[in-house]
C-alpha cells in the first residue's frame, strides 16, 4: 500500500475510534448515569357502546345509538367483550391496562364493576381481576378512570367483563378506551444504582442553626422520565402548607419500579391528558425516592394534580402500591418522614397540628392523607393508621424548627369539655386583625366569633353553642402569617 493509502486508512481508524467515543459518551445523561434503553410506547382501542361489534355476549341490555342499558333496571346486566388483541410488540418489563369508562348513569358508580383478565403466550387465561376507580384521575362525574393493571409481558389478549346492579332505567353506558402501555424495561445498572440511594439518607435530627437536609432522591432524568428534567406542559407554582400522602394502589410486587413510575407518568400524561405526573415525589418499596413535579426549573413548590381537585398550597407524595393489602415497610415509613421533615422545615410548618387549607376549605393536619380530602380509601388503612407517628417522627427530627414568633397565644378555652358556651383566651404581642372561627370534626367551619381589631393586649371571647350537638370542635384563631388551633369538646346534658 501507498503512502497515500496508509495515510488514509490512519484517518478512517482515526474517525472511527472518535464516533465510538462520542456514541460512549453520549450514552450517559446529564447525570453522568448509563443512558437506559427504556422506550414507552402506548397504544389505545375504543369501544362504543352504540354498537355491540365488540361484544362476545350481554344479559339484560337494551342497545341504543347513544350506548346500552339495562333492559330491566331491577336485574343484574352483564356485557362480555370479544377478545381484544394487545396492540405492541415487544412488551418490557411488563404491561400495563388502563381504561376510561364513559357513562350517564343517576346512581353512583360503585354500580357498576369493570372487571378484566388476561391470556399470555402459554395460552392459560389469568382470573377475573376487579378493577377499582383510580381516584387520583376519576375528576369528571361522566367518567370511570380505573386504575393501572400491571399484566406480564408475555399478554397478547384481554377481555373485559362489565356488571352492573340496580344501575336505574336512564343510566348508559356511552364508551369505553383501553390503554396499553410498555413502560421499557430499566437496565440493571440503574437498578442497582437506585437502590443504593435508598441507604443515604441522613436519617437524624437536625443540627442547630442548620437547615434539614433535602434527602437522596432519583431525578427524573435517572428514572428516564421520557421528557426529561423539565415536563414539556405548563406547570403552576404554589406555596406549600400542607403534605399530602397517598399510594398508588397498584402492583405490590415489582422487579422494575422505575418502570412502575414511568407507566404512571404516562397515564397520567398521555392517557388522562395532565401535563406532568400528578405527584411531587413517589417513594418506591425499597425506600427510593423518585421526583415528580419537584424542582421543576429549579423551583421546588410546583402545583400538583393529586388532591381531589384542591391542590394550591400541597406537596403529594406516593408510596407505591396498595396500602389497603399490605403494609409499609420501615424502610418506606423513614425515607418519607425524611422528606416531610425536609420539606416541613424548609417551611417552618409545624408538622403535628391542623391548618386551615384554603383550596379545600378544610382544616386539615398540615401531614394528611388523601382520604382527609375527599371520599377514597387512598392511602390505604395501613398506611393510614401510621400517620400520627408519622408527625410525631417528623417533628423530632426538625427540633424547634417550626417556632415561630410569639405574635400570638391561644390559652385555651374554659370550660373545656363544656355544655353551653365556652369562653376563648388569647393574647397578641402586637395590634392588629384577628379572625377567629369554629370548625367541626369534619373540617367545616361552622361559626365565626370575630373578624376584627384587636389592641395588643389579653383578651376573651365567648362561643355560644346551645345551637350545636354534641361532639368535638375546633377553634382557629388567624393573625397575619399565624394561625393556632385548639381542641374543643362540646357535651351537651341529656
Amino acid at each position: 500500500m501507498d503512502s497515500v493509502g496508509n495515510l488514509l486508512c490512519g484517518l478512517l481508524i482515526l474517525l472511527l475510534l472518535a464516533v465510538t467515543a462520542n456514541a460512549q459518551q453520549g450514552n450517559k445523561n446529564q447525570s453522568g448515569w448509563a443512558k437506559d434503553s427504556s422506550d414507552i410506547k402506548t397504544e389505545y382501542v375504543d369501544i362504543d357502546f352504540g354498537t355491540t361489534e365488540k361484544l362476545k355476549s350481554v344479559s339484560n341490555v337494551r342497545q341504543t345509538a347513544k350506548g346500552i342499558q339495562a333492559d330491566d333496571s331491577s336485574q343484574r346486566t352483564i356485557l362480555i367483550s370479544k377478545e381484544i388483541t394487545v396492540p405492541i410488540d415487544s412488551i418490557a418489563p411488563f404491561l400495563a391496562v388502563g381504561n376510561r369508562l364513559i357513562h350517564d348513569s343517576e346512581k353512583k358508580t360503585d354500580n357498576i364493576q369493570l372487571q378484566i383478565r388476561s391470556l399470555t403466550d402459554s395460552q392459560q387465561w389469568l382470573e377475573w381481576t376487579t378493577v377499582h376507580k383510580d381516584e387520583h384521575l376519576t375528576t369528571h362525574q361522566d367518567t370511570i378512570v380505573g386504575g393501572l393493571q400491571y399484566l406480564p409481558e408475555t399478554t397478547r389478549i384481554i377481555q373485559f367483563r362489565i356488571v352492573m346492579n340496580n344501575v336505574g332505567s336512564s343510566s348508559l353506558l356511552r364508551s369505553m378506551r383501553f390503554s396499553f402501555t410498555s413502560p421499557g424495561a430499566t437496565s440493571e445498572e440503574t437498578l442497582h444504582e437506585l437502590k443504593e440511594k435508598a441507604f443515604q439518607q441522613p436519617q437524624g435530627q437536625k443540627s442547630e442553626n442548620d437547615n434539614y437536609p433535602m434527602p437522596d432522591y432519583a431525578t427524573r432524568t435517572e428514572w428516564d422520565c421520557p421528557d426529561g428534567q423539565n415536563p414539556s406542559g405548563p406547570v403552576s407554582l404554589t406555596n406549600v402548607t400542607h403534605q399530602i400522602v397517598h399510594h398508588s394502589a397498584g402492583t405490590n410486587s415489582s422487579s422494575d419500579w422505575p418502570a412502575v413510575v414511568r407507566s404512571i407518568w404516562d397515564y397520567h400524561v398521555n392517557t388522562n391528558g395532565w401535563s406532568d405526573i400528578g405527584y411531587n415525589w413517589l417513594i418506591d418499596p425499597n425506600g427510593v425516592i423518585y421526583q415528580g413535579r419537584g424542582w421543576v426549573n429549579g423551583d421546588d413548590e410546583v402545583q400538583g394534580a393529586h388532591f381531589c381537585g384542591t391542590n394550591s398550597n400541597t406537596m403529594g407524595v406516593c408510596l407505591l402500591g396498595n396500602f389497603e393489602e399490605t403494609t409499609p415497610s420501615s424502610d418506606v415509613l423513614d425515607n418519607l418522614e425524611e422528606l416531610l421533615a425536609w420539606k416541613s422545615d424548609e417551611k417552618n410548618i409545624d408538622p403535628t397540628t391542623r391548618s386551615y387549607h384554603s383550596s379545600s376549605a378544610l382544616n386539615l393536619f398540615t401531614i394528611s392523607g388523601h382520604r382527609d380530602g375527599c371520599n377514597t380509601l387512598c392511602p390505604g388503612e395501613n398506611l393510614y393508621v401510621r400517620l400520627p407517628e408519622i408527625r410525631d417522627h417528623v417533628d423530632a427530627k426538625i427540633g424547634e424548627s417550626t417556632e415561630t414568633e410569639n405574635k400570638i397565644t391561644l390559652e385555651g378555652n374554659y370550660p373545656n369539655p363544656f355544655s353551653e358556651s365556652t369562653t376563648i383566651n388569647f393574647s397578641i404581642e402586637n395590634s392588629g386583625n384577628i379572625r377567629i372561627t369554629i370548625w367541626d370534626a369534619t373540617g367545616r367551619k361552622v361559626h365565626e366569633i370575630a373578624d376584627q381589631f384587636y389592641e395588643a393586649d389579653n383578651h376573651s371571647e365567648t362561643w355560644n353553642a346551645s345551637g350545636y350537638a354534641s361532639g368535638v370542635y375546633f377553634c382557629r384563631l388567624e393573625f397575619e402569617d399565624q394561625s393556632i388551633v385548639q381542641k374543643m369538646v362540646l357535651l351537651k346534658s341529656n
